[in-house]
C-alpha cells in the first residue's frame, strides 16, 4: 500500500512540477522572449605605444585585466579576465574582450618583456580604462547581444 501511495504521489508531483515550469517560461505577451543569462558588451581596446620620443615600439606586451567584486557577502575582488597581445611593428595593439555591463574596474598593463631587442628597456605601466571615452560602433540586438565599444588608449613608455 505505501509503495502504490509513494507512485501515484511522485507521479502528481511530477506532473505538477512540469506544469510549473512550463507556466514559468510562457509569457502573456507573444513579443517578449524571456532568455537566461547575463546580457553582455563586446569591448575593443586600440591603441599605439611609443617611446617618449614619439617612435612606435614593437614587441611591448600590452594586458586587459578586469576585477570585479565577487557575489559572496565578503565583497573580495577577483579577477575576471585577462588577455594580453604584443604589439607590432608599428607599435599598434589590438584587445578585444566580452564582459556584463556596468563598467568594472580595468586595467591595462603594458609591459616590456623582451629587454634591449625593442630599442632599449621600457618600465612598465598600468593604465585604468576609461568607459567614458567609449565610441559605439555596433548596436546590440536588445536582447542578449549587446552594444560593441571602441577604446583608444596610446601609451608613451619611458626608458630605464
Amino acid at each position: 500500500m505505501k509503495v502504490r501511495f509513494n507512485r501515484w504521489y511522485n507521479a502528481v508531483l511530477t506532473a505538477l512540477m512540469s506544469m510549473l515550469g512550463y507556466g514559468c517560461s510562457t509569457s502573456e505577451d507573444p513579443t517578449f522572449v524571456q532568455m537566461y543569462g547575463v546580457p553582455i558588451a563586446a569591448y575593443q581596446i586600440k591603441g599605439q605605444v611609443t617611446d617618449e620620443g614619439g617612435t612606435p615600439v614593437q614587441g611591448i606586451k600590452t594586458s586587459v585585466k578586469i576585477i570585479m567584486s565577487s557575489p559572496s557577502a565578503d565583497g573580495k575582488k577577483e579577477i575576471y579576465a585577462r588577455d594580453s597581445v604584443l604589439t607590432d611593428a608599428s607599435g599598434k595593439y589590438d584587445i578585444s574582450f566580452a564582459t556584463a555591463p556596468g563598467n568594472p574596474e580595468t586595467k591595462l598593463i603594458v609591459e616590456d618583456i623582451d629587454g634591449e631587442a625593442n630599442g632599449g628597456e621600457f618600465l612598465s605601466d598600468t593604465l585604468d580604462i576609461d568607459y567614458e571615452k567609449a565610441i559605439l560602433i555596433e548596436e546590440g540586438d536588445g536582447r542578449m547581444k549587446g552594444d560593441t565599444y571602441e577604446v583608444y588608449q596610446d601609451i608613451k613608455l619611458k626608458k630605464k
